[in-house]
């Protein structure tokens, strides 16, 4: 099982009972990206949400599989500091070695992102 100190942006995982798996990722004003994302606006890139959302993918399949597509990814609201980002993701399909995994990050109980992530079993 892949240590969550090797993770950087999955704080804890609290459900891990196949085919789901939920976490979350607490959101300080200390994270590096903010300097420049936007000065004055602080909002946490996008492409880490998608980040946190395939870490916790990893430990799903213990390690065992690489992100290969972004099937769809919608954002619906910006994520701050001292949000704390709510992780969800379930696995929905598998043809041969490659899963379809539905994708959802929220704060507060309000979407920020969702899609669909398909991963290589390897």
């Amino acid at each position: 099982m892949i240590d969550i100190k090797e993770t950087a942006f999955v704080d804890k995982v609290e459900n891990l009972a196949f085919p789901v798996a939920e976490g979350y990722k607490n959101i300080t004003v200390n994270e590096p990206y903010f300097v420049g994302h936007f000065p004055g606006n602080p909002i946490m890139p996008g492409v880490l949400q998608l980040e946190a959302l395939v870490e916790l993918a990893w430990f799903l399949y213990d390690s065992k599989v690489e992100m290969v597509k972004v099937v769809r990814l919608k954002f619906r609201r910006p994520v701050r500091p001292g949000d704390r980002l709510d992780l969800h993701v379930e696995e929905t399909e598998r043809q041969e070695d490659v899963v379809s995994v539905a994708v959802r990050a929220s704060v507060d109980g309000e979407t920020s992102c969702e899609g669909l992530v398909q991963f290589k079993l390897m």
